[in-house]
């Protein structure tokens, strides 16, 4: 099975572009933002009040403390009121306070390439491995310890916590594309019951405001949704062909919201699996990505251009400029609600606040 993503076919012009808006620098880097980036673009619209202009936010990037060439990926809220992130080709877990301080961790199995992250309710961070077929657990001082999955040379793509206090992954092999859930004792169970036939390329997982777990399936073209019991269902009616669904993430609204890579579209699908698909106000080429929520609005990056985009609750889009969204992905502080962003090909860590 191919295991190349619509994420991945980007990778080329991601890494070119972002080394020249980036380069190597070291330290911090303030990166101005302005006006929306867009001609197109619309004003912000809020549910039940008038239109409101867009705000001007800033942006501040770090590259201290990260090692050289260590590919910052998954990016998450978790232990200690910091973000914490994987270092993809550094083999590592990192942390970053608020003010930007760096603390890498280096207790994982060499060329593990950690990818995707989460903090679960035990306390710990959960993370999946690009080339093993295995789920981490991290403490908050560096301890890991590994759980197989399978048989496969690789699995786990992407987790997630749970409203079971268990953590959930998608599960995308050379032969099994699969749901699975592992208790906080490293108990493994995977579900295939309810899946589409054949490669459907199960990619983000996120859980929803209904208890369940929603996922994407990049090449069946279809949002999944999973109960904690593990019945599975899916959804496609309102998705363009062909999409390329990338990112998932619970909204402020209590839907669910994703992004669209190939169409150049974010879509929202409430609990009840009706689709909304959004395109005006996002440039031509695009190529949403990483989708999560703040402050009362979903934010999205475009792989295929220096933008980040805002969606309000009724669907407005504007978009702004900034540089390192071209990297992999987006979340949101709990506490402030600023946007953290990986800097894949630039090697930094990013801070965006209104």
């Amino acid at each position: 099975m191919s295991r190349t993503t619509a994420l991945q076919r980007h990778a080329p012009i991601v890494v070119a572009l972002a080394a020249i808006a980036l380069g190597g620098c070291g330290g911090s880097a303030s990166l101005p933002l302005g006006a929306p980036a867009a001609p197109g673009a619309t004003a912000f619209e809020t549910s039940g009040r008038a239109s409101v202009p867009a705000p001007k936010p800033a942006s501040t990037e770090f590259f201290k403390g990260i090692s050289p060439n260590s590919e910052p990926k998954g990016i998450v809220p978790g232990p200690g009121g910091n973000l914490w992130f994987t270092e993809l080709s550094g083999g590592r877990i990192a942390s970053i306070t608020r003010q930007g301080k760096v603390t890498e961790f280096s207790g994982l199995p060499a060329g593990s390439q950690p990818n995707n992250l989460v903090a679960g309710r035990d306390g710990n961070l959960w993370f999946t491995q690009a080339n093993a077929d295995v789920i981490g657990r991290m403490t908050p001082g560096g301890k890991v310890t590994t759980f197989g999955v399978g048989n496969e040379a690789y699995g786990p793509f992407d987790i997630a916590a749970g409203a079971d206090g268990n953590l959930w992954f998608t599960f995308r092999s050379p032969s099994t594309n699969a749901i699975g859930r592992i208790t906080t004792a490293g108990k493994v169970t995977l579900f295939t019951a309810g899946l589409s036939p054949g490669d459907v390329a199960v990619h983000d997982i996120a859980r929803g405001p209904d208890g369940n777990m929603w996922f994407t399936e990049e090449f069946a073209n279809k949002i999944g949704r999973i109960t904690p019991g593990g019945t599975i269902a899916e959804f496609s009616a309102g998705i363009t062909a062909n999409a390329g669904l990338v990112d998932i993430a619970a909204g402020p609204d209590g839907n669910l919201w994703f992004t669209e890579n190939s169409a150049n579209k974010v879509a929202r699908i409430t609990p009840h699996g009706t689709v909304t698909e959004f395109a005006k106000g996002i440039s031509p080429g695009a190529g949403p990505g990483s989708i999560a929520a703040a402050k009362g609005f979903v934010w999205f990056t475009e792989l295929g251009a220096s933008r980040i985009g805002r969606v309000s609750p009724g669907g407005g889009i504007t978009e702004f400029a900034e540089p390192a969204a071209l990297g992999a992905d987006i979340t949101a502080d709990a506490v402030q609600g600023d946007l953290w962003i990986t800097d894949y090909a630039g090697n930094g860590i990013v801070r965006f606040t209104e």
